[in-house]
């Protein structure tokens, strides 16, 4: 069964109303069961709590559908908060979309792995936060 991955463009969110409308926006992706989000981090000048909080909710909505989210691009200050916090156990960090989109096509077999890194079943959102 292929499984559908969303990449979505992070920006800083200023106030509650930015986050709640992004996180709106991942749930109406998200209506596959197994989906995988991609959160593309390099439009973030800063991983502040509201931010940790949307990053949470985004994990959060995608393990309600027995599906996952990986992170891209993220700071090398951000992944120290991660890591301070312990939340750098709950994601995936990936240096691009296509490592972190192909991470959700790889199954092992025997002794070697299929690639489905040329699936067409991706959506990518380049709308900001």
């Amino acid at each position: 069964m292929r499984r559908l991955v969303t990449i979505e463009q992070l920006s800083q969110v200023t106030n509650d109303d930015q986050g709640r409308r992004f996180l709106r926006r991942i749930q109406d992706r998200m209506s596959d069961m197994r989906p995988g989000l991609v959160l593309d981090c390099s439009g973030l000048s800063q991983l502040d709590k509201p931010m940790l909080n949307l990053l949470l909710s985004c994990l959060e909505e995608a393990m309600k559908r027995n599906g996952d989210a990986r992170l891209v691009a993220v700071s090398p200050s951000a992944q120290l908060m991660l890591k301070t916090i312990g939340a750098d156990r709950l994601f995936q960090i990936f240096a691009s979309n296509a490592d972190a989109v192909n991470s959700f096509h790889q199954h092992s077999v025997g002794m070697g792995t299929i690639d489905y890194s040329q699936d067409e079943d991706v959506q990518v959102s380049q709308n900001a936060a």
